[in-house]
């Protein structure tokens, strides 16, 4: 893997998405908050969250600052990628800087054609590209670069479809095995389906957490030289 250092510290990470969050107090809220005590029960450094957050992304006011409230209780960082239920479009979930302005441990994917975020206190680089818009033409993994030789781990987040046919049955939002085997990052994080999957090992891991809300669990992933990326889903303990 690109970026591979002997020094390298062990790292977890707590991979989520599809929470599909509606209505402030609904069962979606209590999975949030099942997510947000696991990572703070778990000590993780760092947690993902790869689209679809929001079931819309014009949901109320309210709801959105009860996410921002669960997510300020984190002292690690939290990464947010817009998915194609709450894409970023003017007036989104996202759009509202005054309700997550408190939140300065969350960070959104918001450049058009991806972006890197690199956090060197925990060690970690990150890419994702944001969903724009409600149109199904969008490619999650087209433009990712390739990870430099930086002395950290290298993870990627991606909403859409895996797809290995020529012609796939789903035209929209496709990531192909081509684009995964050959980004040489260490991990990526995918969300858009609702089940824990690998849908590859070598050379690059990378697997979707499946939605809490149908498998009432999320992705821990363990970074580690010796022993590689591991990556074990683990249930949630709603209130």
């Amino acid at each position: 893997m690109a970026g591979k250092e002997n020094n390298r510290p062990q790292r977890r990470i707590l991979h989520t998405s599809d929470l599909h969050l509606t209505l402030l107090g609904d069962k979606e809220c209590r999975n949030l908050e099942a997510v947000v005590d696991l990572a703070a029960q778990m000590k993780v450094d760092l947690v993902l969250v790869a689209g679809d957050l929001f079931e819309s992304a014009r949901v109320d006011n309210h709801l959105v600052s009860f996410v921002a409230r669960q997510f300020q209780r984190l002292p690690m960082p939290v990464a947010v990628l817009p998915g194609n239920h709450d894409c970023l479009v003017t007036g989104s979930a996202y759009d509202r800087p005054e309700l997550w302005q408190k939140c300065a441990n969350v960070h959104v994917f918001r450049e058009p054609k991806g972006e890197i975020l690199t956090l060197p206190d925990i060690g970690f680089t990150l890419w994702g590209k944001p969903i724009l818009s409600y149109d199904d033409d969008a490619r999650p993994l087209a433009g990712i670069p390739r990870p430099q030789n930086d002395g950290q781990w290298h993870i990627a987040l991606a909403h859409g479809y895996y797809v290995t046919d020529p012609v796939p049955y789903f035209t929209s939002y496709n990531i192909t095995r081509k684009e995964i085997v050959t980004s040489g990052w260490d991990y990526i994080a995918l969300g858009h389906m609702a089940t824990f999957a690998c849908v590859c090992e070598e050379p690059v891991k990378a697997y979707y957490c499946g939605s809490p809300l149908l498998i009432g669990g999320v992705a821990i992933v363990d970074l580690a030289e010796e022993t590689g990326v591991q990556v074990n889903c683990y249930s949630l303990t709603t209130k």
